[in-house]
């Protein structure tokens, strides 16, 4: 039963104008009682000209704020998910990529590039500079990356990984890796929690004391999958 009140065309007959405001009563009562008990009408469009504090209940199909389906209010900028109490709660996203990185120049950070998303809600690949993921909402984030490094030379050679949070390093976050042997190949990976702000970016960045050590994938035989080049994992933990 909706919590919205259309009037309805007043009969022409006053003989029907009795019956008339008894079914108007009745409706004008049960659009109250519903709003009254928190009722909110499912809705499948975006309100055309939202003010600030305005609540809806979207659908998540037809009209997605972000979150999918679930109860939103108006910010005054965007649509923002009610959620425990933690806007943006359950964003996440994983990244992956089975091209093969490798630096131009040593000792030069380079970013690494994504080019398949496999989940995104509220996370997202920049749509121009793909070295980037995007954040919609301010949170803490459980973030997972791996990567496999393969050896090009029988030299023994350096990398470095690390990630930047909008062009800035993070301290004490690097992971420091040697390989030697040629055609060699390691997996490395690192789990850590980040503290974002609504319209951060995160980045890769890798870097080498010798060209011949890269980031390569394999790929699928007959008997296993592809194997990603790196992999990133993101999950909102709180707000």
């Amino acid at each position: 039963m909706s919590s919205r009140y259309t009037p309805t065309p007043v009969p022409d007959n006053i003989e029907d104008l009795k019956q008339f405001l008894q079914e108007e009563f009745k409706s004008v009562s049960n659009a109250s009682n519903n709003q009254a008990d928190g009722h909110a009408d499912k809705v499948y469009v975006e309100p055309p000209k939202p003010r600030t504090g305005d609540k809806r209940y979207a659908d998540g199909t037809n009209w997605n704020p972000g979150q999918g389906e679930g109860l939103y209010y108006f910010d005054g900028t965007v649509w923002k998910l009610y959620g425990n109490g933690a806007q943006g709660a359950g964003d996440c996203g994983q990244f992956v990529d089975f091209n093969m990185h490798t630096a131009s120049t040593i000792n030069t950070p380079t970013a690494l590039t994504w080019g398949t998303t496999a989940l995104s809600q509220g996370i997202s690949v920049d749509g121009t500079v793909t070295s980037r993921i995007n954040f919609t909402h301010t949170g803490k984030y459980y973030v997972s990356f791996s990567a496999q490094l393969h050896s090009g030379n029988s030299s023994a050679k350096r990398m470095w990984l690390f990630p930047r949070i909008n062009g800035t390093d993070v301290t004490g976050s690097t992971m420091l890796h040697t390989l030697k042997a040629n055609d060699a190949r390691r997996v490395v990976s690192r789990d850590g929690i980040f503290s974002v702000t609504a319209g951060d970016y995160l980045e890769a960045i890798f870097v080498v004391d010798d060209t011949g050590l890269e980031l390569d994938g394999t790929a699928a035989t007959a008997f296993a999958p592809a194997t990603p080049s790196v992999t990133l994992s993101i999950s909102q933990i709180s707000a």
